[in-house]
Parts: structure tokens; sequence; C-alpha cells
């Protein structure tokens, strides 16, 4: 069995895919499948055909026209054969010695059926001068991470900026074959869709998943670019949803996913008010800011009597400062968002994939005793 499916779906608003799978073909040592999941009306190059036709590891599977991106990643899912599975998007890049990494974790750590990585975030759209400096961190040790800790995190949004701090799931993250079924065995609901799958699957594997397990070196970069609240409410009579804003969106993942299992939205905490704020804190803009802020305040006075709503006060910040450091600060090694030139995350990856450890390094050590470094 292959050791690593990676998944990536497509849509017409999407970056040209041709660069992500040209770049993991070129290893041809990696023991990776890539499934490409399309509609079946959406009309592929020459090139990314003639390189499907040319390397048994890639897979164009088609799905119906119109289909959601949660189905269209269900899809996807459900016609791989690898031991684990990951996803990325077109236009992003992702380690393909992550195959490496992830038969090493069967060997040495069995119990581990979720692994995450630090990703790099790259601005497609951003502008020379106007960009904080990418942060590449020194370390490159795996280790076991607690799953209540996570669950925390993620559900009752602890120590949350605009979103919650959960890397673990399907997307720029992987989950071995066992979890992937287990997954896939649960009810799909058909009366609810969401823009942002990636925030479903992780609330699934955080729930479902054994042992968790985190790698400090970066092993993927997303392309990224501004969230568009666009999506009609669902009447579920919860006031969160994709039409508000990124913080709504995954909260609106967070209650489907619990009304599924039986259980209460538990995200109604202070914290959740402050990535409410943070997010509204991020516009650059006054009107889309007290659009913003208006709508996450009705919100707030319509769930549960109100009692969150005092705790909302986002303030609008016209000039905003940028961290232009370089070089090492603590752990972390800062650098420019244009380095060797790179124009979006496949080339920031390629640069600085030079500066980081070998996978062969990291999955040659040995396990210590006594810790929970696995590497």
């Amino acid at each position: 069995m292959t050791q690593l499916a990676i998944c990536i779906p497509l849509d017409a608003a999407m970056q040209d895919v041709l660069p992500l799978v040209t770049a993991l073909t070129e290893n041809s040592a990696a023991d990776i499948e890539i499934v490409i999941a399309r509609p079946v009306d959406m009309v592929m190059s020459e090139a990314l055909l003639s390189l499907a036709t040319g390397d048994a590891r890639v897979r164009v599977i088609d799905a119906e026209a119109g289909i959601s991106p949660q189905a269209l990643w269900r899809e996807a899912v459900a016609a791989t054969t690898g031991n684990w599975v990951t996803l990325v998007k077109p236009g992003d890049m992702i380690e393909s010695d992550l195959a490496v990494m992830v038969a090493y974790l069967e060997t040495h750590s069995p119990d581990v059926d979720a692994l995450a990585w630090n990703a790099f975030q790259i601005d497609r759209h951003a502008e020379r001068g106007k960009t904080s400096s990418v942060a590449i961190p020194a370390g490159y040790q795996i280790e076991t991470l607690d799953k209540t800790a996570m669950l925390k995190a993620f559900f009752c949004w602890e120590n949350s900026l605009s979103v919650p701090k959960m890397p673990f799931g399907l997307y720029h993250a992987a989950i071995r074959r066992s979890l992937v079924d287990a997954l896939r065995e649960l009810p799909e609901m058909r009366d609810w869709s969401t823009p942002l799958p990636q925030y479903e699957w992780a609330a699934r594997v955080a729930l479902f998943a054994n042992e968790l397990a985190f790698c400090a070196r970066p092993m993927s970069a997303i392309s990224t670019s501004p969230y568009m609240a666009e999506t009609p409410r669902h009447e579920w009579n919860f006031p969160f949803h994709s039409g508000l804003g990124l913080a709504g969106a995954v909260a609106e993942v967070q209650f489907h996913v619990l009304r599924e299992l039986g259980s209460p939205w538990s995200g109604n905490t202070e914290a959740f008010v402050r990535a409410l704020t943070i997010e509204c804190m991020m516009e650059t803009s006054r009107e889309a800011f007290m659009a913003k802020g208006n709508a996450y305040f009705a919100a707030l006075r319509e769930f549960e009597g109100g009692h969150l709503a005092p705790h909302f006060r986002p303030e609008f910040r016209e000039v905003r400062s940028q961290d232009t450091r370089r070089g090492l600060h603590g752990k972390a090694l800062l650098v420019d968002r244009f380095l060797g030139g790179a124009q979006d995350a496949g080339e920031f990856y390629d640069t600085v994939r030079l500066m980081l450890a070998p996978i062969g390094l990291i999955c040659g050590g040995v396990v210590r005793d006594g810790e929970k470094v696995i590497a």
C-alpha cells in the first residue's frame, strides 16, 4: 500500500495546480499517490493531463458538476488508498518527503493517528515593503501533544487569535488510514454546508484521534487569501455563521459537528468573543470594520440572552505596524516574505527548504525514554 496520499481538490476560483503536482512528482522516490478531484465540467490543462498520464502516482477523479467544497473533499478522500492522507489546495506546497515521516511514525509511535506541523502562511497578494516577517522555527523535533488541551484550544477557543489554534485535521496535516476510515463511517449530514471544510475535519480529528503528534519543522506552505463572507446563513437557531466572517464560519462548523453527536456548542466563552474582536480589528477600512462589528454584535445579542455582548468592544486601528525584524529571535529565524525572490507559496517553500533539517535526519533519531519527544 502507498504510504501517503495527497489530495488536491480543484475549483474554478483556485490557482493553477500544475506547479504543485510537478514539484511533488519530481521526487521519483516519494512513496505517494496524488489524487486530484475536480468537478466533471472543469477543463484541465493538457500539461496536467499529460503529467497524470505519465506518472502512475497521479490520478484524476471526476465529481458531479456544482459539487460543494465540503463534498468534493469527501470524494477526494474516498478515492485514496494510502496509509496516511493529507490535503492541500492548488497554489500550496507540501513536502514530498512527508511520506518518510509518516512511515517513521508507524514504526516508532504506532498509536499516533494524527500528525500536524508548522505551515508557512504566504499571501500571494502581498506587496513588497508592506508585509511582516515570516518565522522559520529553529526546532525540528516531533512531540506528542495532549488531546484534552487541543480540544479546549479548538472548541473553547483557548489562547486563540481570530481562529482556534488547531493544526490537526486533514488540511496541511495528515491522518492515519484507520482514522480516515472511522471518520468516513460517521453519518454524512447533508442539511448544512460550509465553505471551510478544513475546520470540519479539524473538529472531527480533535474528537476522534487516538494520539496527536506535532513536528516543529515546517512541512508545507499555504497560499492564503482574504476570507470572503458570502455564504448565506443556515436556519438552525444559531446566530453565528459563515456569512458573518471567519470566526463565525468556524463556530458554525463546531455547532454542526457537535450537533451530530448530540452535544451543545461549547464555544460560548469570553475567549470566543476575543476571537471575534480580533477578527474585526484586522479590518483595514472603517466601513468594513463597522459592518463586521455590527453583525457580530447582533449575533452575540441573539445568543443565549446576549450575556456575551457586553464583552465585545473592538477598536478600529487605521495604522498598523509591521514586524520587519530579521534574524534569530528566540526559537525562530525571521526572514523576508520575498526571500530569494519568492513570489508565491511554492517558491517560498522551495527557498526555505534549503535551510530546514532534512527529513531523513529527523526520522533517523532515537526515541528518548521517559520523554514525549519522538525524534
